[in-house]
């Protein structure tokens, strides 16, 4: 099914829609075919949120998602790359080979989570967990903390972007892998930055993640009706 090219302009009317409108403008965009209750899983007695971001790419949007006021706990597991974080952010600064050969067949290698990051996860928070798959950290670290919350019971969804194509073929394929082996776990979401970039006409790969970020939001906005 195709749909008409969507401006830039028209993108941000999108975003900006109400919970019911966001659901129908998200489907247009190819994001979800669905919407996940994020209490269908896991200990729901807390009502604290508490967002988590994976990677370079989850943080951007864990730090856009701050900016926006909501209420919650904000922490990331990140290489050392990262500078814009808050003092009242929790990081994990996660250094590994893999971050030494981006563009090498050793980056594609899935990680194991750390005692450190098991205690991020100890409290009974609902659990938001962003990440941008293609590169190391988020894409290395998704599958086992998805298992690692599904047997400890927590309550959880988890938000995952696939990177435009002009990121390189390697990186694609590598996306496409991992998302094959995600997506049949409950409460996940993929939305494609490539259908982004498409539908507003070819945009640049800095504006492509900047409607991204805003997207993760909107996907969480929806879902959890703040």
């Amino acid at each position: 099914m195709s749909f008409p090219a969507f401006t830039f302009d028209s993108i941000i009317k999108i975003i900006k829609m109400k919970r019911r409108e966001v659901i129908k403008g998200l489907g247009v965009l190819g994001v979800l075919a669905f919407l996940p209750d994020i209490t269908a899983t896991g200990n729901h007695a807390s009502t604290q949120l508490h967002f988590v971001g994976l990677g370079q790419g989850g943080t951007n949007a864990m730090v856009h998602i701050y900016k926006k006021g909501i209420d919650a706990k904000y922490s990331c597991i990140t290489g050392p790359y990262v500078s814009h974080l808050k003092p009242e952010m929790e990081y994990l600064f996660f250094e590994t080979p893999q971050d030494y050969r981006i563009n090498g067949i050793h980056y594609k290698i899935p990680l194991e989570l750390t005692p450190e990051m098991k205690v991020l996860f100890s409290e009974n928070h609902r659990y938001v967990i962003l990440t941008g798959l293609g590169a190391s950290v988020g894409t290395g670290l998704i599958g086992s903390l998805l298992t690692f919350l599904n047997t400890e019971r927590k309550s959880y969804f988890a938000i995952c972007s696939l990177p435009p194509k002009n990121e390189g073929r390697s990186k694609r394929e590598y996306t496409e892998e991992k998302k094959a082996e995600i997506e049949g776990i409950s409460n996940v979401i993929f939305f494609d930055h490539q259908d982004i970039r498409e539908e507003c006409g070819l945009l640049p790969v800095k504006e492509t993640f900047e409607i991204g970020n805003e997207l993760f939001y909107r996907i969480v906005q929806a879902s959890i009706n703040i």
